[in-house]
């Protein structure tokens, strides 16, 4: 007889709700036909040449060794700089500072540092959805918390209120917003955070777009508001920011409690991170910001080609403008179709695949998440193919 070679935990650890589109979309390829990848959350650039030289450089001077687990000196010396510079929060980057594989590896190190077995954290809904799962590997348990649509998808506090237990720790905020674009008013933010100290909750705060803001919108973090620095941990990543995806450089910046158990858990998961990938990460930091200036100057293009292509396409809106991120939650109407089945046929019958809100909680019915972390034209031609295929729905 098989011997189990999974744990029973997993079986209720579901894949990213995004896989499916992407199996079905290989499918279509395989058999020829031509994709329009809208679904992908990730830039297209290239890393800037500045910084892969960099990473080049200490590969070359021999940087190929274990480093230390919160991350080298002049990484975290570079963060507290840009923390201040952008964010205008001070961290000491000796004891409040630590890298991290991507933003992803943030969200578990910290959660993993921070919560009880049965603790419970307030989870945005619609929202990313591996913050679900995240804290489900911990023991912990994740409260939906409603956002309001028609409030810029903020959080609704009304219901917040009624969702507290004497578990709660902890909730989840994330401006710039995946899926929706959103980006909180500095009004919605200290909200927020009045209502979190109020209750006595720690903020997870999920900046992975905070330098991706459009039209004059302004980023604020938990962490610049009146008294919340001690009580805010920020997930940050230089991913977006810099086109470096693959090169897996994040951070945390939180009270030095949190981050000195943060380290315990990395030093059992990693260790550290690549050598030669913090020194392309201080490259990025330190040197001329131009390369992301152009990059979110060309993502506003490609959003404004979105956004009218939603505005041809009969059945879709977008009720809440997109200032920041790379995303356009569009809301659908089509009647006796749901989320799921409604990607289904933009893919069949228009070549597009895009993610079906659902993928990110129960609020997101309703809804498609369009991506425009490609091609300028692959976005023009995209959005006349979801026209198209939208028409022929008879609308």
């Amino acid at each position: 007889m098989p011997i189990p070679m999974a744990a029973k935990r997993m079986a209720d650890l579901p894949f990213a709700g995004i896989r499916k589109v992407f199996e079905k979309a290989a499918r279509l390829e395989k058999m020829g036909r031509q994709v329009i990848h809208l679904e992908v959350g990730k830039p297209d650039f290239d890393t800037p040449e500045h910084i892969k030289a960099a990473a080049a450089a200490a590969l070359a001077e021999g940087l190929v060794h274990y480093t230390p687990s919160m991350g080298v000196p002049a990484l975290r010396e570079a963060l507290a700089e840009s923390l201040q510079q952008y964010k205008g929060v001070h961290y000491d980057p000796e004891r409040e500072i630590m890298a991290t594989a991507g933003g992803q590896e943030a969200m578990f190190l910290s959660l993993q540092a921070f919560l009880n077995p049965g603790d419970e954290v307030l989870v945005p809904n619609p929202g990313y959805s591996q913050f679900f799962s995240c804290i489900k590997l911990t023991g912990g348990v994740s409260i939906p918390l409603p956002l309001l649509a028609h409030e810029n998808f903020a959080p609704d506090l009304s219901a917040a209120r009624e969702l507290l237990t004497n578990r709660t720790r902890a909730l989840i905020v994330n401006s710039p917003h995946n899926p929706t674009g959103a980006v909180l008013t500095v009004r919605q933010l200290e909200e927020i955070c009045h209502f979190a100290a109020e209750k006595g909750l720690v903020i997870f705060s999920d900046e992975a777009y905070d330098r991706m803001i459009y039209e004059g919108s302004k980023f604020c973090s938990p962490a610049a508001c009146k008294d919340m620095k001690d009580q805010t941990v920020i997930w940050g990543s230089l991913s977006k920011t810099y086109s470096m995806t693959g090169w897996r450089v994040g951070y945390i910046a939180a009270p030095k409690d949190l981050i000195a158990a943060a380290i315990k858990v990395q030093q059992n998961v990693m260790l550290s991170i690549c050598s030669f990938a913090q020194a392309g990460a201080v490259a990025a930091l330190k040197g001329d910001q131009a390369c992301v200036t152009r990059m979110v100057d060309e993502f506003d293009d490609r959003r404004r080609v979105v956004l009218q292509g939603i505005e041809n396409s009969p059945g879709l809106t977008c009720p809440v403008d997109p200032t920041g991120a790379f995303y356009v939650f569009a809301k659908h109407d089509v009647p006796g179709m749901n989320t799921s089945e409604l990607a289904d046929h933009l893919l069949d019958k228009g070549g597009v695949a895009v993610v079906p809100g659902t993928s990110f909680g129960t609020r997101g019915e309703g809804y498609l998440r369009i991506s425009y972390a490609t091609s300028s034209q692959n976005c023009r031609e995209g959005m006349e193919r979801i026209a198209y295929a939208m028409a022929l729905l008879g609308r």
